[in-house]
């Protein structure tokens, strides 16, 4: 194999498939990215097993075509520190050279063989939809997720597609995030799938900058063409937990809050929270909102906020990390409580026309302890 290429369209198509090598590959050869020269192109691919990434490029001239599998750390760092200009990659005897004027990187490569068969996703494959929104609404979604891997199916997000509207949802028991998005696509069955959520945040950093997807629903995998790079995601197995029966129907009581102002006092009422408990005790009667937490050391902060709050007085608890995760990642300017009680879970949607979808996030509270 021998190519030429420039520094800085060899660092993209690294940079695109760096982040998924594997950190603590079950196979050596998984430390690698695949290098793949033919035709006047150049393909490089990464898998963990869990996901797997595919870019090309043409901007590349040939000399010998062929296949290495190179060790992603220093080959990736070291292309990375070069400066622009001409980059020529060859092997020899089953070493990658790396050479740009002055600089070279000689480094054995692992045998390419062992590097895994990835699937392919050809042009035109798959339902059209807009990159932005998709990455959008798992951003909405994925602080939800849970991390108990004893409960494999909340390590995903579900997707619940129809033909005309796509809803994601995540949950960890103590939380759960809901977006729904009328689509205009060519899903033509009912269907549910979960998808691997750190496969996801790579669509969703691999979809910044890009117009239209491609989203291909398979047997055990989503795939993704984003232009010229295929991203492959891992289904998990369910089933998912019956989301519906835990939101509420029956919350009458609103309290209208500017999000940032409550993220504000949220943050700075939390500096004294129990670190065990996490716990922010949120006031709420006619017109006024007032926060506190108090320490096990007898540290105690207040604050005090304007609202729009009809019902009655009452008082409800929250982790203040679960909370502040709804105020970060509802992305609207002011927001509606929905509440009952002190013992029951609140709802929170933005207020207003959502330009992203029907989002509604849900909170179960805090037992009040006593001050």
């Amino acid at each position: 194999m021998k190519f030429t290429i420039q520094q800085d369209d060899l660092q993209k198509a690294l940079a695109i498939v760096a982040n998924v090598v594997a950190n603590k590959p079950v196979m050596p050869v998984l430390n690698c990215v695949l290098l793949e020269v033919d035709k006047g192109r150049l393909t490089v691919s990464s898998t963990n097993l869990d996901m797997s990434v595919t870019t090309s490029t043409d901007k590349v001239t040939v000399k010998d075509g062929g296949r290495l599998a190179v060790p992603a750390a220093k080959f990736v760092s070291f292309v990375r520190s070069l400066p622009a200009g001409e980059v020529v990659v060859s092997e020899k005897g089953g070493r990658v050279s790396v050479v740009c004027g002055k600089s070279s990187l000689s480094e054995q490569c692992m045998d390419v063989a062992m590097f895994p068969a990835l699937p392919g996703m050809p042009e035109g494959e798959g339902h059209e939809v807009e990159a932005g929104v998709l990455a959008r609404m798992v951003r909405a979604t994925c602080y939800a997720v849970s991390r108990d891997e004893t409960r494999p199916a909340l390590l995903g997000i579900l997707w619940e597609l129809k033909p005309t509207s796509l809803a994601m949802i995540a949950t960890d028991a103590h939380r759960l995030a809901r977006i729904e998005r009328k689509m205009d696509w060519t899903v033509t069955e009912v269907r549910s799938v979960i998808a691997d959520t750190p496969g996801l945040l790579q669509f969703v950093r691999l979809a910044e900058g890009v117009e239209k997807a491609r989203v291909k629903f398979g047997d055990n995998q989503i795939s993704f063409r984003l232009g010229e790079t295929v991203l492959h995601i891992r289904l998990l197995e369910g089933p998912f937990p019956d989301y519906t029966a835990v939101i509420p129907q029956a919350n009458n009581l609103q309290m209208i809050v500017d999000r940032e102002a409550l993220n504000t006092a949220a943050r700075r009422v939390s500096i004294t929270a129990d670190r065990v408990t996490s716990q922010i005790r949120l006031g709420i009667e006619a017109g006024r909102l007032e926060l506190s937490a108090s320490g096990t050391d007898g540290s105690r902060t207040e604050d005090e906020m304007p609202v729009e709050f009809d019902g009655e007085a009452m008082e409800i608890g929250f982790n203040y990390t679960y909370l502040l995760d709804v105020l970060k990642n509802v992305g609207a300017d002011t927001l509606r409580f929905s509440l009952r009680d002190s013992q029951s879970a609140a709802l929170v949607r933005p207020e207003g026309e959502a330009p992203d979808g029907d989002l509604l996030c849900l909170l179960m509270p805090l037992r009040l302890t006593s001050e």
